[in-house]
């Protein structure tokens, strides 16, 4: 018999459309999270609302978290109405947060002390492709153990993998997100470039979007960044994190970034401009700055 009631702790960007997804799909969902009103969004499509994360994984065979980060996510697993202390035998946890490798391989131990099961299962996708199920998972733990979820979330995505031991999954993640990022340099480079040599805005993105240059970040997001658009489809804050993640495996892996640190650096400028909550493409604007560019109506 499979999986038939989850709960979900946090409700953001993914957690609430991965939670929908599931209540579609027929699932008992119990979901939590700090902002009450996201709770009540998904309530009315079936949702059942939980007062604490501890309270939410009761009679839960499967635990989904998405959360911003691994200090909150460290709160929700050990603090005073976290989970710890209610979790029982044969629990499974999914971590689809972007949470750092070693420090995933260290929790996994910790609950298979207690008979639960840990799976780091980070998604790459938006959370536009996460409303309509255009989501890659990939996992990290024992394959047995994602053999038992792996249903789940193939009737919420387009394609789950498993990566190999604790941590894998974590790591591919970065690694996914590390070329995400420098796609995104690549396009606010060669846009910025680009408007400032005056060339048609429309016709340039066709040109891109039609030929070896293209990608799913400019296909999704390039007619946005042309109009100053920068409504969040992943959050300057949120890049700033992960790129953290990246920076910090990477020097202690002994692997060279230099890209990748110089991107970071940008998006350290665009927080420190307080554009945390804009899409990180906002990053754009700092070259319009340097160009002296003038954007024009569209």
């Amino acid at each position: 018999m499979g999986i038939k009631r989850i709960a979900v702790i946090g409700l953001g960007m993914m957690g609430t459309p991965i939670s929908a997804r599931l209540l579609k799909a027929g699932y008992s969902v119990v979901g939590y999270d700090i902002v009450k009103k996201r709770m009540d969004a998904l309530a009315r499509q079936g949702m059942k609302p939980a007062a604490s994360p501890k309270t939410a994984i009761k009679d839960a065979e499967l635990i989904i978290l998405s959360l911003p980060n691994w200090k909150i996510l460290r709160e929700v697993v050990e603090g005073k109405e976290g989970m710890m202390n209610a979790l029982c035998k044969g629990q499974i946890i999914a971590d689809m947060s972007t949470s750092p490798p070693a420090e995933t391989v260290t929790i996994a131990q910790t609950m298979a002390a207690r008979g639960v099961d840990w799976l780091d299962i980070p998604i790459s996708g938006s959370s536009a492709q996460a409303r309509v199920g255009n989501m890659v998972f990939m996992a990290g733990g024992k394959k047995s153990v994602f053999n038992k979820v792996r249903p789940v979330l193939e009737r919420i995505g387009k394609k789950s993998v498993f990566a190999g031991k604790h941590g894998n999954g974590a790591m591919l993640k970065l690694v996914v997100n590390l070329i995400l990022y420098l796609n995104e340099a690549a396009a606010v480079e060669g846009l910025a470039l680009g408007m400032k040599a005056g060339l048609d805005p429309d016709m340039m993105l066709d040109v891109i979007t039609s030929g070896a240059a293209s990608s799913d970040l400019i296909t999704a997001r390039g007619k946005d960044m042309l109009a100053g658009r920068f409504a969040p489809k992943g959050q300057v804050s949120v890049a700033v994190k992960d790129m953290g993640l990246i920076v910090e495996r990477a020097r202690q892996l002994g692997v060279m970034l230099p890209m990748g640190g110089l991107y970071q650096q940008l998006l350290l400028q665009a927080q420190y401009r307080g554009w945390d909550q804009e899409d990180a493409t906002a990053v754009l604007k700092i070259y319009e700055q340097w160009a002296g560019l003038t954007r024009p109506v569209r």
